[in-house]
């Protein structure tokens, strides 16, 4: 896992400065900690912080460039089916490392873009060809690693994360106000904006041919739900997902260095962790997170399972004195408005693996693909009865204001309150509704008069998606815009910033694309429930985390933002300076604020909207 970051001056007469590409690199050390290389000729230049996982000598550094100097690659990620290109397609090819980054070089030397179907793993990467002036960007199918790009004043940029490119480019520090408009609703800004004026994410996957004319952006694989696999035999169709997930595992067990697990406690984690004891003898080391809030904490789930695979396992109490340390540390390092809380015990749990590990597997991408959220459960139910009008939904909203205010975790009046809100909008638009944090009608009242006019597109993005889901099944249509919006933007976001952050990499074997493709096109009642994930893994892993019922995985903000937080909320969220900001309507937050405190209402979700919001733009754009 690495950090790469480069430059190219197409239509001016510039020479890429190589000193100032090292500094931008050096802004990704936490990507890469063990290494880091910069080449330039004349107008281009590539940068590279390294992780080392396979081949951790030399031999491994990047940028790399194939013996006659005319192809150049910086590639941050895993390759796991390296080893399978390299007979496949570099027979006769003398290779100088062990390294996966040595294939893929030779590989897209031979093949170009078109080998990228046959590529496993996780991967963003630049590819210079110097006798064709091209320049070949692509990310991985979920977008996994993040890669952001701009091309602006005659010169292409691109890098890991934004403020390396901030650090090559300073003029690319412009706000982009309809992209932020967005981010109140989704609780970040969704592919592939930016919430930066100039500069733009490259989505899931998703590739782009520069030229010194021109950047051509073009999908190289997407979703796909149909057609159905015919199921003949159950217990074939059992066999072939538990081949599958086996295999996607033993992929991710690649490593020239220490490999470990992160554990919730909760099914998918568990049986992730199942599949990684059947591939080594040796001590398996497991992480989890407790809370003191008991609607919260999952950790005597997270020491039954360590117990089932004998795991030495590992446990970080996250209380508020450890959300302060993380928050700091994380409000540094996020260089886009990013408002998922859950980022914080990642971040924290991810500093206590690395301690011990440097590759770590989770159970990330299950919920989506196998109907894991409550919003599958919800959108059945909601498709069944009418859409109902704006003025009723309100009239509805201020009835179940009356219920009991709740704080724990995905309570009942928070479901309930949430579900009704969605009841006004259409299929797609009202899974974002649910996901997400203020509606666009809140928006109207949020945001100050300026940034009124922005909200009108808010929800552009699902409804640009809409035709693709329309003729599929409730469920597989909620599956496939879960996965293009909230997987890519929320729950991938929140992975590898948290643990690049203590540079620790992760990988997600529920993401391994034969496995994704196989479950994507099972019929529907084999997934409904992880009906399939449970069948397979009942009689290996305890019935308790089996037939337990998912919880989510939160932090007691809610609690703390009445008591120990309250203050610091008021500081970062102070009246004034949302007033010299302008953007906020300091009178709606302070209404949030004073409803949540006395227990009026549980807004704890808009009120870390608004907090991760302004933590953003304190460091990046004040």
């Amino acid at each position: 896992m690495c950090g790469i970051v480069g430059i190219w001056h197409r239509q001016d007469p510039g020479t890429a400065d190589q000193a100032r590409l090292t500094a931008a690199a050096e802004t990704l050390a936490h990507r890469g900690p063990d290494d880091a290389g910069v080449w330039t000729q004349g107008p281009v230049g590539f940068a590279h912080r390294r992780l080392s996982i396979l081949d951790l000598s030399l031999a491994g550094r990047q940028p790399m460039a194939t013996p006659d100097g005319r192809y150049r690659i910086v590639f941050n990620g895993e390759i796991y089916n390296f080893r399978e290109l390299q007979q496949k397609y570099l027979h006769g090819v003398r290779l100088s490392s062990s390294s996966d980054t040595e294939v893929l070089l030779h590989v897209l030397a031979q093949q170009g873009s078109a080998v990228l179907p046959h590529l496993r793993g996780m991967f963003a990467f630049a590819f210079w060809d110097a006798q064709e002036e091209a320049l070949l960007l692509a990310r991985d199918p979920f977008g996994k690693k993040p890669l952001y790009w701009a091309a602006a004043h005659g010169v292409f940029s691109f890098a890991s994360e934004v403020k390396a490119l901030l650090h090559v480019q300073p003029a690319l520090k412009a706000i982009d106000r309809p992209a932020l408009a967005k981010y109140f609703l989704y609780e970040y800004v969704p592919s592939p904006a930016s919430g930066y004026q100039d500069i733009r994410q490259l989505s899931m996957g998703h590739l782009a041919r520069v030229r010194r004319d021109s950047v051509e952006l073009k999908a190289w694989w997407r979703p796909s739900y149909r057609p159905k696999t015919e199921i003949v035999d159950e217990e074939h169709t059992q066999r072939e997902f538990d081949r599958h997930l086996k295999h996607a595992v033993e992929r991710r067990m690649i490593a020239d260095v220490p490999v470990g697990l992160l554990l919730s406690g909760g099914l998918d984690s568990t049986t992730i962790g199942w599949y990684m004891r059947q591939c080594t003898t040796s001590p398996l080391h497991s992480f989890s997170v407790s809370f003191g809030e008991k609607s919260f904490d999952e950790s005597s789930y997270a020491r039954l399972a360590a117990r089932a695979l004998q795991t030495v396992h590992h446990e970080l109490r996250f209380d508020v004195a450890a959300f302060q340390k993380a928050v700091s540390v994380t409000a540094a390092g996020m260089d886009i408005p990013f408002g998922d809380a859950s980022l914080l015990p990642t971040y924290a749990i991810s500093k206590l693996a690395r301690q011990e590990i440097t590759v770590a597997l989770d159970g990330d991408g299950s919920d989506e693909l196998l109907g894991g959220y409550g919003t599958f459960q919800a959108a059945a139910v909601a498709d069944r009865l009418p859409r109902l009008p704006h003025a009723v939904v309100s009239g509805l909203r201020g009835a179940l204001n009356l219920l009991p205010t709740s704080y724990g975790n995905f309570s009942f009046d928070f479901k309930l309150k949430s579900f009704v809100e969605g009841l006004a909008y259409g299929r797609a638009a009202r899974n974002q509704i649910w996901l997400g944090s203020f509606g666009p009608r809140d928006l109207q009242e949020l945001l100050v008069p300026a940034w009124r006019s922005e909200c009108a597109q808010v929800l552009e993005d699902v409804a640009a998606i809409v035709e693709a889901t329309r003729a599929l099944a409730t469920f597989d249509a909620i599956s496939w815009l879960t996965v293009h919006h909230y997987l890519q933007n929320d729950i991938l976001v929140k992975l590898d910033r948290a643990t690049m952050l203590t540079s620790l990499e992760a990988r997600t074997p529920f993401l391994d694309l034969d496995f994704a493709e196989f479950v994507m096109h099972l019929p529907v009642h084999l997934k409904q429930n992880k009906y399939m994930l449970r069948r397979v893994m009942r009689g290996r892993i305890p019935d308790a985390i089996i037939d337990r019922s998912k919880r989510g995985f939160g932090i007691p903000l809610g609690f703390w933002l009445r008591g120990p937080l309250y203050g610091w909320a008021r500081e970062v969220l102070a009246p004034r300076k949302l007033r010299q900001q302008g953007v906020l309507a300091p009178q709606v937050v302070e209404r949030l604020l004073r409803e949540h405190k006395s227990g009026k209402a549980d807004w704890r979700k808009k009120l870390w909207t608004l907090l991760a919001w302004q933590l953003w733009y304190d460091r990046w754009m004040a």
